[in-house]
């Protein structure tokens, strides 16, 4: 940390500099800057310039995408291998295979990229040099488990002609490794331990001048950061034990030198070893951008008209970043895209609305709509979704996932990579990474007074006894080199960002965005939770219940789902997607010369629109006359003054269908009245009791629902969730639901900084969580706001964490997770400076050595930064199915209740599934669709 401003103060004297963000546990720093006014090499060269103590490398040049726009052809190709009974261990072992036989110079084989879930290897090869079947060949011949027939070669790149790119993306791969040992370290460590023999026996007492040798071999680097830092005007634990290791050689005692020089260069590369999990972990979730994309040559495409039988038309409506809406059609076919000419190219250089192929154990590249095709998708690496899902034409897909299944998929972009999911997901744990909390910051700061102070007193020591004698002088100078040993924050320093590190990767891999330390520490202080109804702890997945027209002799049903559908087709509300599918399913054609103009949003009420070019039995519409057509709640209508004059028997039937758990909706004229009703249901998560009945019963959370529905909806929902009428909020409008959660901020005493270390902002957190963009203004209002993968894009570029399979099983794992974090550092900052006291009342007592001095500043360090380690899971589990991956949260977020004597959460047989548990309370039926 006490390099962050010297690196600062290089990026940002450079011209082009926008934004630098460091992330301390990963030792990378980002750069937003122009490429044409300073390029990534030269920002390389100005950190590892001439006297800097910096060695930069670059890890993604964000110059090379704008070069890969135009690629030319390599010598490479893409083949893909089927291996029977592909798993971790056999990956190994064909790893080294081909590092034995080929190297690693790159000549023969560049790139080999293992999928064990598809049992597929993706081999970026020169085939001139080796053939895909030699390849296979090979590894039929030497990797144990693999016989004749068990490796088929199912595409061979070099037949099919999809060379790569001579500048390939693999520099903008984040590689992590351990750091390694350097060999003056290794000798140090020698030297050291033999200069150590001196103090088993007096006849080897010379044997501590071989310490002399440890410190020349461990030293200089350490002595050459110090002279950096002092330079910089700074002071920090470099210098200290360089202040230490040369004052320890002037009293003579070479053996504790050596100690010295030794233990502090190795812990560095210690420190490395024991963060390298949380490191992998993160750097596995940055490198899910993808590399290529399998380019279909529009002109190569089959000129042919399907057949009247074969053309069933899907339509999908997709927003794209400027928010305008896509109309993607896809035509069942088979095989209309056989024969076609693929091109590889980077995957950033794929336009919207381009079409790739997607081979199996291929990754996609960008978000799109299948046009053709059928198989299973892997998305764990973005939801944390062990099950492999099944895709089919007219589906979406996210970028980044991988097909696992055995069929091509072609898909339709609907994004550039920059605007995919994927891009959405790196971006925010690159965000969460750079964040820093004001724990964080706060420890940082302590350790900054912290410092001065033990040095001052170590100073007093080494100079004010020598007044009272040279004996007395050497035996405090020696207890005031110990105090300086002792002054190093470095425990401190590293274990709370490593903490916070773990928390994060952890969540990560179970699908959690958590935007920081900061909003990481705040999730475990939460005790109120307010939450979105529809598409929250609903499946925001609407059926159409009833539709009725008011007056069917002017306007028939047919006319009024005709009406609706027009109206609703410029939305992308969930329940605009319905009433257009109930068109669909009915065969009402929406006329081609229709013309919808002034679409306009009534937040919290519906829709509006002019209408035009429309023909219908009242005439209403006759010699092209334009009329204002209205779709929206009760509360609109109310408004207008229509539902006054609604007849009895539809009031009679709409408070009967609010009764029964639907939403209700109505469609008027500007000057006729509503002409028709109609009633949508939702049904409830599966896992959303559940999950409530945690939160309640043993986190002793708070639980609030807000929804805009009317009241029978909103309550038949709360029964189902098991929730007091009390703490359900109908018929509310956006601004109405901000208002519910300032209010309940408000009733809190203290402020919302979530820092643990500030006892005077204590207080129970309020959360929200949601998933549209009418519930942006209520999370912006929120201690802390939580968005479902699968709402608006707005939702969660707003949040600090984001669920991105929507299941709220992991919200409580995030809960968990928080509350972890928070012992853990407090556990670490305790144990450090309880550590400190006990070694510097020993140095007073004269109990002491400059050997356990160092040791124990080690060993502290060590084990608080191992014990935040303990939040990252020993293994990445591979859940048989998305139950057990929800089980496992479960577990993982099981909190007993205060004073409760169970300290472990009561164990659920495997063949149980959540869903199946029987639940308090009683459920209303949804009525099938009409």
């Amino acid at each position: 940390t006490s390099e962050v401003p010297a690196i600062h103060k290089i990026i940002d004297a450079l011209p082009g500099h926008v934004k630098t963000s460091i992330n301390i546990t990963n030792k990378i720093v980002y750069v937003d800057h122009d490429v044409h006014q300073t390029t990534a090499s030269v920002i390389a060269e100005a950190l590892s310039g001439r006297g800097s103590p910096f060695t930069a490398v670059i890890q993604r040049d964000a110059g090379v995408e704008f070069a890969l726009q135009s690629p030319h052809n390599s010598d490479y190709v893409e083949s893909i291998l089927f291996l029977v009974g592909l798993s971790s261990a056999m990956q190994s072992q064909i790893e080294d295979l081909l590092e034995r036989r080929f190297g690693k110079t790159g000549a023969e084989i560049r790139v080999c990229t293992f999928h064990i879930l598809s049992k597929t290897i993706k081999i970026e090869h020169n085939p001139n040099l080796v053939p895909a079947e030699v390849i296979a060949e090979l590894l039929m011949e030497n990797v144990d488990g693999l016989k004749e027939g068990d490796v088929v070669v199912t595409t061979d790149g070099a037949s099919e002609g999809r060379s790569l790119p001579l500048v390939g993306n693999d520099g903008e791969k984040i590689v992590i490794e351990g750091n390694t040992l350097h060999v003056n370290v290794i000798l140090s460590g020698i030297c050291w331990v033999v200069s150590m023999l001196s103090v088993l026996d007096e006849n080897w007492k010379h044997l501590k001048y071989v310490g002399i040798l440890s410190l020349l071999f461990g030293l200089p680097p350490v002595a050459i950061k110090a002279f950096q830092t002092l330079k910089r005007f700074q002071f920090d634990a470099n210098c200290m034990m360089v202040i230490a290791a040369i004052g320890a050689a002037a009293l003579g005692e070479f053996d504790e030198a050596a100690s010295v020089a030794f233990l502090f260069s190795i812990s560095e590369w210690l420190e490395s070893r024991a963060t390298l999990r949380a490191r992998r972990a993160l750097g596995s979730i940055v490198n899910l951008r993808p590399d290529r994309a399998n380019l279909i040559d529009p002109s190569s495409i089959q000129s042919t008209t399907p057949s009247q039988d074969t053309t069933p038309i899907t339509t999908n409506r997709n927003k794209n970043n400027s928010g305008s809406d896509n109309d993607t059609k896809s035509i069942k076919t088979e095989g209309l895209y056989n024969g076609t000419s693929i091109i590889v190219v980077p995957a950033s250089s794929v336009m919207v609305n381009s079409l790739v192929s997607v081979r199996t154990g291929d990754k996609v590249p960008t978000d799109g709509v299948i046009v053709e095709g059928f198989s299973t998708v892997d998305e764990s690496s973005l939801t944390g979704e062990a099950r492999p899902i099944s895709k089919h034409t007219g589906d979406t897909i996210c970028g980044g996932s991988v097909n696992v299944g055995p069929t091509q998929l072609i898909i339709r972009t609907t994004s550039t990579v920059d605007d995919s999911a994927v891009s959405r997901l790196i971006r925010l744990v690159e965000e969460s990474q750079a964040n820093r909390s004001p724990t964080e910051k706060l420890v940082d700061s302590f350790a900054k007074r912290y410092t001065p102070l033990v040095l001052g007193m170590a100073v007093l020591m080494c100079s004010v006894p020598w007044y009272f004698g040279t004996d007395v002088g050497r035996q405090w100078v020696y207890n005031g080199l110990i105090i300086i040993v002792l002054a190093c924050p470095c425990a401190l320093t590293i274990s709370t960002p490593v903490t916070y590190a773990a928390g994060l990767a952890a969540a990560a891999q179970r699908g959690v965005i958590i935007k920081g330390g900061a909003r990481l520490e705040a999730l475990g202080r939460v005790r109120k939770m307010v939450f979105d109804k529809t598409g929250t702890l609903t499946e925001g997945r609407f059926a159409l219940a009833h539709l009725q027209s008011v007056a069917e002799e002017q306007y028939s049903s047919n006319f009024v789902t005709m009406l609706l559908a027009l109206m609703e087709a410029s939305s992308n509300h969930p329940l605009s997607a319905t009433l257009v599918n109930a068109a669909k399913l009915a065969n009402i054609a929406v006329p081609s010369d229709a013309q919808v103009e002034d679409h306009t949003v009534l937040e919290g009420e519906g829709i509006t629109a002019i209408v035009s070019n429309i023909s219908d039995s009242s005439n209403i519409w006759k010699n092209n006359q334009v009329n204002r057509v209205y779709v929206g709640n009760r509360r609109l209508f109310t408004r207008l003054g229509m539902y006054s004059n609604l007849p009895v028997n539809v009031k009679v039937d709409v408070e009967q269908w609010s009764h029964q758990g639907g939403t209700v909706g109505f469609i008027g004229i500007e000057n006729v009245g509503i002409i028709g009703a109609f009633s949508v249901v939702d049904s409830v998560r599966p896992e959303s009791k559940k999950v409530l009945q945690i939160l309640a019963n043993e986190c002793g959370m708070e639980i609030t629902m807000l929804t805009g529905d009317c009241d029978g909806a909103a309550s038949v929902a709360g029964n189902q969730l098991g929730l007091h009428r009390d703490f359900i909020k109908s018929q509310l409008l956006p601004e109405d639901k901000m208002h519910i959660v300032a209010s309940m901020m408000e009733a809190g005493v203290g402020t919302s900084t979530a820092s643990l270390c500030n006892p005077r902002g204590k207080r129970g957190l309020v959360l929200m969580c949601g998933d549209g963009v009418n519930d942006a203004p209520a999370m912006a209002a929120a201690d802390v706001s939580v968005a479902m993968g699968n709402g608006a894009a707005l939702a969660m570029e707003m949040s600090d964490v984001t669920l991105m399979d929507s299941n709220l099983n992991k919200l409580l794992f995030s809960i968990k997770m928080g509350s972890k974090v928070i012992l853990t550092i407090k556990e670490n900052i305790i144990f450090s400076l309880l550590a400190k006291l006990v070694v510097v009342g020993l140095t007073f007592a004269g109990k002491t050595t400059l050997l356990s001095a160092i040791v124990t500043d080690v060993g502290v360090m060590l084990i608080v930064t191992l014990n935040g380690m303990r939040l990252l899971p020993r293994k990445r589990k591979e859940f048989a199915d998305a139950d057990e991956l929800n089980k496992e949260c479960l577990d993982a977020a099981h909190v007993p209740k205060k004073g409760s004597k169970r300290k472990r959460p009561r164990k659920i047989p495997k063949s149980v599934r959540y869903e199946e548990l029987p639940l308090d309370g009683t459920s209303t039926a949804i009525p099938e669709i009409v």
